[in-house]
């Protein structure tokens, strides 16, 4: 049963997500996501790290209730009738006291409090309580109890029935009101009771309703007077299976960080407008039953303030003599050298670096670092993959730093702060980036649960595609309905990994210890490296239609951009050593691109002043067999493509020099275009070949310089195109 409704929530996602209905300081809804407009005078104290409804500093208590539905009129609909060995029916699960701590700990024990306490620095307390009796929904008395308003109201009527609140540890009502109400969403919380008082949050957790389990909503407001009392905000869950620790951290988050739109890290789902086409896994606050770590990301803590005592950078890491140092780099203003990341989850360290040469008109992005040493040496519950604790047959975090692009997301105060669209994170996983391939079958698995079903998938080293690839901690989409568009609904979960006639792993969804870069394997992102650190290609869509119709500020387009990153050292105590440099413009190896646009710059480097393709090494310029549009599909070489033929750009002052013993190649008709300005030079000796569907476009006074019998051969199969201006 429990491999079954995980299959359901990673393929539907999660529709139930954060339904509730927030609502301006007068009272009355907005739309999710939504702020006061710009001429509130709310809009100036807008700050991120004041949290949406509540505040993500302090101490916040939350009180919670245990139910069950009596399905007394429609027996059949009861989704667990006989309960389950972890929440036996008729009583309180067994977990009922690893949720919350009730009262403060030097070290918290239980799940949803340690979880709090760890990836806020310590910064955030979030204690809880629960009423000490199981309150029983009979739909005989309210109704079909198919809603989760409708859950909520039954349980606050049910509990208001025992006569006044009695908690398993004897709180009272204020215990649980420690903020005043904050209506107004991202404006400064007040500490101190509401006058009469109100709850703070509280939240439901059911045995056996229709949001069975791993499903849920939240929302500021309140399902009625309990004990006499409103509340300032209101979750619901279902718990049939375990503690619904995932949904339950990911709709609590909510309240911290937006609405919708704030989707990500494995936790988004198919109908919201999002960054990327496929839906992301990975790791972040937002995530939930699609996430690989379930730990926070580094643009959750510094989205909310979290950092630790004394560091004086908004992002920080060390040199390496221990002192502070800013952590957030822009190369372009030349921020490099080398910096040193101790353990992410217990000191804060990171580095974001802004990925440079995007046009101004075009989202920016930047790639976070982390160094996550995972359980067994932090201590951190939740420094774990998905189902590392549950399963034998998911190996543990080793200590290794993970890497995450951020699109967009930047704005932390005024009246953009919680604007947006979905799945702003996407992990750069070290196994790389490849047109991915379903072998077309699935294979009977244990992993991570019994009596499953795996898909096995291919990622060969022949299709290689760092630039606008899929990889195995997403969702992978193909036009399985056959109607022309791809919809996020039709994706598969990556399974079993075959590399080049060789499987490897399975479960590789859930996070794998080699999706990490360490010594002991991929150690390096650059130019020539997959994945590399080229921006990455973005298209906002839903429901198989692109927002932005393929222009800006979707991310079209694939820039190099020269930066290294590479992992230098990892010490005995974990603490990873990174370089960061911007000369790397040399290919040095066999390499695959496919993308509808990339643009070379006059990178200046060992490589000179653009692109060199090395003595041995190999440059294919390809078509994608990864979607990068969701329409317009083209049949073309047997296959279907949603993406264009690729065409590559040499921009003014830029030179791409291919040297003796290496190869340029261009199939499947790429396009490599030499703007006016630029050069293309081939020396003696190297090879440079083109399928009858690509060609080498000169545009006005652009430069080629190559052996002359290589030209009259290129030129007399209509190889080489000669266009005028720019």
């Amino acid at each position: 049963m429990r491999t079954s409704l995980l299959f359901f929530f990673v393929c539907s996602c999660i529709t139930a997500f954060a339904q509730g209905v927030p609502r301006n300081a007068a009272g009355s809804p907005v739309a999710p996501g939504a702020v006061p407009t710009s001429g509130s005078p709310d809009t100036a104290r807008i700050r991120s790290e004041h949290g949406w409804y509540l505040s993500p500093h302090g101490t916040l208590r939350v009180l919670v209730l245990f139910a069950e539905v009596v399905y007394d009129k429609d027996p059949a609909r009861d989704p667990q009738p006989d309960g389950a060995a972890h929440w036996p029916k008729g009583r309180l699960p067994l977990w009922k006291d690893e949720v919350f701590d009730p009262q403060p700990l030097p070290v918290p024990k239980a799940m949803v409090t340690r979880y709090y306490h760890d990836i806020s620095l310590g910064r955030y307390t979030v204690l809880g309580d629960h009423v000490d009796q199981l309150l029983r929904l009979r739909q005989s008395e309210h109704g079909d109890l198919r809603s989760a308003n409708d859950l909520s109201r039954a349980a606050v009527a049910e509990a208001n029935k025992l006569g006044a609140l009695r908690t398993a540890h004897r709180l009272s009502v204020a215990d649980f009101d420690l903020w005043k109400d904050g209506r107004t969403p991202g404006v400064a919380k007040e500490a101190g009771p509401d006058g009469p008082h109100s709850y703070d949050h509280v939240m439901l957790i059911l045995r056996n309703s229709g949001l069975t389990h791993g499903q849920g909503s939240t929302d500021p407001g309140s399902s009625g007077a309990l004990y006499g009392y409103e509340s300032d905000t209101q979750s619901r869950f279902g718990g049939m299976n375990a503690l619904p620790f995932e949904i339950l951290k990911h709709e609590f988050n909510h309240l911290l960080l937006g609405g919708n739109n704030f989707h990500s890290g494995g936790g988004n789902a198919s109908n919201f407008q999002s960054h990327f086409i496929p839906l992301q896994g990975g790791h972040s606050m937002m995530g939930a039953a699609s996430s690989a770590l379930l730990t926070c990301s580094g643009w959750d803590r510094d989205r909310l303030g979290w950092r630790a005592d004394g560091a004086p950078y908004r992002i920080n890491a060390r040199t390496t003599d221990g002192r502070w140092t800013d952590g957030d780099l822009d190369p372009a203003e030349g921020d490099t050298g080398v910096y040193v990341l101790r353990d992410f989850v217990t000191t804060g360290d990171a580095i974001r670096i802004r990925l440079p040469y995007l046009p101004a008109d075009v989202h920016p992005q930047w790639l976070w670092l982390e160094n996550h040493l995972g359980f067994a040496r932090n201590g951190s519950p939740t420094d774990r993959f998905h189902w590392e604790a549950d399963s034998r047959c998911i190996d543990p975090v080793e200590p290794g730093v993970f890497a995450l692009v951020q699109v967009a997301h930047e704005e932390r105060a005024g009246k953009d702060t919680y604007q947006g669209h979905a799945d702003y994170l996407r992990a750069v996983p070290a196994t790389g980036l490849f047109d991915l391939e379903l072998r077309g079958d699935t294979l009977s698995t244990d992993c991570p649960f019994g009596g499953g079903r795996s898909m096995p998938f291919f990622a060969d080293s022949r299709d290689a595609n760092p630039l606008s690839g899929g990889h195995e901690l997403e969702l992978p989409v193909y036009d399985r309905n056959g109607d022309g568009r791809l919809d996020r609904r039709e994706h598969y979960i990556p399974g079993t990994r075959i590399v080049d006639g060789r499987t490897t792993e399975e479960a590789v969804f859930f996070g794998r210890p080699e999706h990490a870069f360490r010594m002991i394997g991929n150690r390096a992102l650059g130019l020539a490296t997959n994945p590399g650190t080229a921006n990455l290609m973005t298209l906002v869509s839903a429901g198989g239609k692109a927002l932005h119709k393929g222009g800006a500020p979707d991310a079209r387009l694939v820039v190099l951009n020269g930066l290294r990153v590479e992992l230098l050292a990892q010490a005995a105590d974990g603490a990873a050593t990174v370089r960061v440099r911007t000369d790397d413009n040399v290919v040095d190896r066999e390499v695959r691109w496919c993308a509808d646009s990339i643009v070379l710059p006059p990178l200046r480097g060992r490589g000179g002043v653009g692109l060199s393709v090395e003595a041995g090494a190999r440059l294919l310029l390809d078509r994608s067999a990864t979607p990068t549009r969701v329409d317009r599909p083209e049949e073309a070489d047997g296959r279907t493509w949603f993406s264009a033929p690729t065409r590559f750009v040499v921009t003014t002052g830029a030179t791409l020099l291919v040297r003796s013993s290496a190869s340029l190649e261009l199939v499947r008709a790429s396009e490599l275009h030499v703007l006016s300005g630029a050069t293309l030079r081939l020396e003696p000796g190297a090879r440079v070949q083109l399928d009858r569907s690509s060609r080498i476009v000169l545009h006005g006074d652009a430069v080629l310089e190559l052996p002359a019998e290589e030209r009259q051969r290129l030129e007399k199969r209509g190889r080489i195109e000669r266009r005028e201006g720019q």
